[in-house]
């Protein structure tokens, strides 16, 4: 536990005295300070390193935060400060070698009492925490602890949500570095912030932000194709962020929990393009960017909506503000530049030309009016009506293909390749891609683009739109996009694509649905075969429990695959027939069955749902 030095109370001394007492200058009467909050890039870290000790003053205050444009938007939230500097959202980057001695004063200049978290030895316990009333000073010492990536943070008196705070006390946190002695920082830091309007997901209207800054006023990164890029991820919310990258894989290695890190041994590590990062939790990241422009994002569509905007945030949700921008995003986006070139593909075959096209669905099924895909090849158009989910893309690994999407809707579309290794300009974020001399339009009404690119990797994929997703998504703009071994041949016996989604706009009313129903008509399997389960979540916002249930409970089956990245043995273990998925998420499972049996896959709601749901889909196994 850290050691609090002095606790002393400004009713029985004078404020001067006691800020002389501590070295610190004296501040305005608590709430009375206003000052302009800076985003903090986590550049630099906070306070003074001399002789193995680390001294830093730390002020909890109100201010006005610009989470868009410094002109912009402002709104009145608390915040930590360096003393005599202006306060920062996140707080101030502690960042020492291992071996560190640290000292640090807290000044409370809220009228609210603070509980401050994480400043103490590492690893550490949540419950080792220290309170700060108003007006109050506490001081800290102790030792950094085990090199790893871990977070500070306080609660002032707001609600909170899952332990944490989501209102005026939500931007109170920090990133705390622990380095391996003697050793050069080569990584960014990264912290999450989101402001709450309320803990419904339906209702909430968001301030969700990268460094102290909402997309598309994030800060711009630039790397050189193939730099060794590495990233430490802290999420300071409340929320899960499936944090997805557009156009490659990245590795993480490393989780924590803000008092603990995990360092993965290279057989532990994950290659992944969607990772979620739970509320409370960091993780470290290796990435090798190819050359393009790419975007790193929540795949939470509330996450990334234009609409969670300062703004809003500050009128009711029936006045709430309808603008999408050149490419229909805020909040939690990186945008992220690579020079270089990208290396050739090896391909093989004549390139397959197909035709996606993007049409308005009928109600059917239980469903509203939507919007749906068919695909078309050889003047063949198949589904014949448009359904929900779109019909899978089946490709073949190292092949080349043109997809020419066309567009029959009344508004503009595009269409991501979820997970695909390709060239920017192709990989769908209108306004953003390009290919040095273009950038990637949005597709208008009655217009055509055609996506051309070679799977480097057979596996399991997703395409969908990125366009006014929380409308387009919702109403079925989605489906999967399957890679095969050259050669080989998709059997729907003993394949099975299941993909997990919502079946409208409005969230509080949607369906579940699998594989576009509520009520999935029942599947036969043969026993003693081998059946590959293609698991896919692209639903908007909700996470999703999977399971694979027989007679005596939970079944059995082996991992496969990750994101369409096939798992190194010593993680394609067998394991229990569960799995919690997150959005934009996809993962491959092998079961077999000897026996003759009737088995419920159920996808169900996930941890801490408000509103509890199950879609069930039966399988005989004969």
């Amino acid at each position: 536990m850290a050691d609090v030095l002095t606790s002393r109370s400004c009713a029985a001394i004078p404020t001067l005295l006691l800020l002389a007492t501590f070295g610190l200058t004296a501040q305005p009467s608590p709430d009375t300070a206003s000052s302009a909050i800076l985003a903090n890039s986590n550049r630099v870290p906070a306070g003074k390193l001399e002789n193995g000790i680390l001294t830093l003053h730390l002020l909890l205050q109100k201010g006005d935060w610009y989470p868009e444009a410094d002109t912009g938007p402002s709104m009145k939230v608390y915040a930590f400060a360096e003393e005599g500097k202006e306060p920062q959202i996140p707080g101030p980057l502690i960042r020492v070698p291992a071996g560190t001695q640290i000292e640090i004063t807290l000044h409370n200049l809220l009228s609210a009492p603070a509980i401050v978290h994480g400043l103490h030895l590492h690893p550490g316990e949540t419950t080792d925490a220290v309170q700060v009333p108003p007006g109050e000073v506490r001081e800290l010492r102790f030792f950094a602890g085990v090199p790893g990536t871990y977070q500070y943070w306080a609660s002032a008196g707001g609600d909170l949500n899952r332990g944490r705070p989501y209102r005026e006390d939500s931007q109170l946190a920090g990133a705390f570095v622990v380095d391996p002695p003697g050793t050069v920082a080569d990584d960014r830091v990264f912290v999450i912030g989101l402001w709450r309007s309320q803990v419904s997901v339906i209702l909430s209207q968001d301030v969700p932000v990268i460094n102290g800054k909402s997309w598309p006023y994030t800060e711009r990164l630039t790397y050189v194709a193939g730099e060794p890029v590495r990233w430490r991820w802290i999420n300071a919310s409340d929320s899960v962020h499936p944090m997805h990258l557009h156009g490659s894989y990245y590795r993480v290695d490393s989780e924590g929990d803000g008092e603990q890190d995990k360092i993965f041994d290279a057989a532990q590590q994950r290659t992944v393009v969607t990772n979620a990062l739970l509320p409370s939790k960091s993780m470290t990241t290796f990435w090798m960017p190819p050359a393009g422009r790419w975007i790193f994002h929540c795949h939470l569509v509330a996450h990334f909506l234009p609409e969670m905007s300062v703004a809003n945030a500050q009128v009711a949700q029936s006045e709430r503000i309808h603008e999408h921008g050149s490419n229909h995003m805020a909040g939690l986006v990186l945008g992220i530049t690579v020079t270089g070139e990208r290396p050739a593909i090896i391909s093989h075959g004549r390139v397959r030309k197909l035709r996606l096209l993007v049409r308005e669905r009928a109600a059917g099924n239980g469903l509203p009016p939507g919007f749906g895909y068919q695909l078309e090849e050889f003047r063949q158009l198949a589904p014949k009506n448009v359904t929900v989910p779109g019909p899978p893309v089946i490709l073949e690994r190292g092949r080349p293909v043109e997809i020419t999407v066309v567009n029959k809707l009344r508004e503009a579309t595009a269409v991501h390749w979820h997970g695909m290794e390709l060239a920017s300009y192709f990989d769908g974020v209108a306004g953003w891609g390009s290919d040095g001399r273009n950038t990637t339009p949005a597709i208008e009404p009655g217009g055509t683009f055609r996506a051309r690119f070679t799977p480097p990797r057979a596996g399991t994929f997703i395409y969908h739109t990125h366009m006014n997703d929380e409308v387009q998504l919702n109403r079925g703009l989605y489906g999967a996009l399957i890679v095969l071994e050259p050669g080989a041949q998709f059997d729907a016996a003993n394949d099975h694509i299941f993909v997990i989604s919502r079946g409208d706009v409005d969230e509080a009313t949607a369906p579940h649905l699998l594989n576009g129903s509520a009520d999935p008509p029942m599947l036969y399997w043969r026993k003693g075969q081998h059946n590959r389960l293609r698991l896919i979540d692209i639903a908007a916002n909700n996470p999703a429990t999977v399971s694979l249930v027989g007679a005596t409970g939970l079944m059995r089956w082996r991992a496969v695959a990750k994101d369409g990245a096939d798992l190194p043995a010593v993680q394609a273990l067998m394991q229990d027939a569960r799995k919690l998925m997150y959005s934009g998420e996809t993962y491959d499972f092998d079961y077999q069955s000897e026996e003759s049996a009737s088995l419920r896959l159920e996808v169900g709601s996930g941890p801490n749902a408000t509103i509890p749901w199950k879609v069930v889909q039966r399988i005989e196994v004969r």
